[in-house]
């Protein structure tokens, strides 16, 4: 039976309590922090003494970060956000440039994983594992009695 417990070990390279969100989320709220520290000090370095506007606290100055962004830059989704148009251009001129020979072979790859597979057919990273386990299962092997 597989052991689910998994308090204690370091897991697929995960830290920060193994939670795979939050180192993102903390450095999306560092940057948030200082961005927001950085209007506000702009703001109030500049503004107040060129057009005699007041001094603005964090929250606005946050609340000037969000306004801008949805006046100026949109709600921040469109077509290439995630570079996917990028890389689905780059292959496209790839597969352009392939002659017939050269497309059939990148689609036999395609078809069959990309990887070398050994007799079990699978590309082996598995196979170490059910081995693994295979080993700890089997009872210990006795000498018979002649």
């Amino acid at each position: 039976m597989r052991d689910f417990d998994m308090r204690g070990r370091r897991f697929g390279g995960r830290g920060m309590g193994g939670h795979r969100m939050a180192k993102p989320l903390l450095l999306g709220v560092a940057l948030l922090v200082v961005l927001g520290l950085l209007v506000m000090s702009l703001w109030n370095a500049l503004l107040p003494a060129i057009i005699g506007v007041k001094s603005i606290g964090f929250w606005q100055a946050l609340g000037l970060l969000v306004l801008c962004r949805i006046l100026f830059g949109g709600l921040g989704f469109h077509a290439g956000m995630f570079g996917m148009v990028r890389e689905r251009r780059r292959m496209h001129e790839r597969w352009m440039q392939m002659t017939p020979e050269q497309r059939e072979e990148f689609m036999r790859q395609r078809r069959e994983g990309f990887g070398r597979r050994d007799a079990r057919g699978h590309c082996g990273w598995r196979g170490r594992w059910e081995d693994n386990a295979d080993t700890q299962n089997t009872p210990p092997k006795t000498p018979e009695a002649e």
